[in-house]
């Protein structure tokens, strides 16, 4: 199934405010799926979630473009 690339788009914004809100977290751990990790381990993998789906829309952007010309 193909997604849209807003779809990528909206993923990365909300994986990015999620990272910053988990900034304001003060506990040293935070449940990730079912495991309890550290902090900075739940922050990177948001983080790279948001530069990974930012990476796919601009892409397909880049893409885009490239088909019209």
């Amino acid at each position: 199934m193909k997604m849209s690339k807003t779809v990528y788009l909206v993923l990365a914004i909300l994986f990015l405010l999620s990272f910053i809100d988990s900034l304001f977290d003060t506990g040293a751990t935070h449940k990730l799926l079912l495991w309890e990790v550290n902090i900075w381990v739940y922050r990177l993998s948001r983080l790279a979630a948001a530069v990974l789906f930012m990476k796919f829309y601009l892409d397909m952007k880049n893409a885009e473009k490239q088909t019209l010309k």
